[in-house]
């Protein structure tokens, strides 16, 4: 009986400890997309730096599991869930400011999107790629520097 309990005890510990460390190597695995991301394309058409009041990018923030940023006037706002293993991304509800700017061209392509991101990818060079839930390109992205 003593054995039997110690050989069950011993298996219920390693089964918790290596679900442990599957957990944390996935939190680490979407910890690649933590930072800021300039958007560089949306739709297949690059942003024209010139045309937008604010910078174009999307943070990520894996602690918080938020993601913020600002889509070329005004900020965007969500939740997110990562799954490294399937590179799905879950925005959950994207909220935005309402400002008015010259301009609404980016903003305008970027929002048309956002809503429709279900996958990522982060290539060798490090792009990051957001897509559709059926591989679509919807938004291309590069990290920015730290002093950005």
């Amino acid at each position: 009986m003593k054995k039997m309990f110690i050989t069950a005890l011993v298996a219920g510990l390693t089964a918790m400890l290596s679900s442990c460390g599957t957990t944390n190597g996935t939190a680490q695995k979407t910890a690649v997309l933590d930072g800021e991301w300039n958007i560089e394309e949306v739709s297949g058409k690059p942003i024209d730096k010139q045309k937008t009041e604010n910078e174009a990018f999307i943070g990520f923030s894996q602690e918080k599991k938020q993601m913020y940023g600002c889509a070329g006037c005004n900020r965007i706002f969500s939740q997110f869930k990562a799954d490294a293993k399937k590179h799905k991304l879950d925005l959950g509800v994207v909220g935005c400011t309402r400002m008015m700017c010259a301009n609404m061209e980016t903003e305008d392509a970027v929002l048309k999107v956002i809503d429709q991101v279900k996958k990522y990818d982060i290539s060798a060079d490090g792009t990051l790629t957001l897509k559709t839930a059926d591989g679509k390109t919807l938004m291309v992205l590069s990290k920015r520097d730290k002093k950005d």
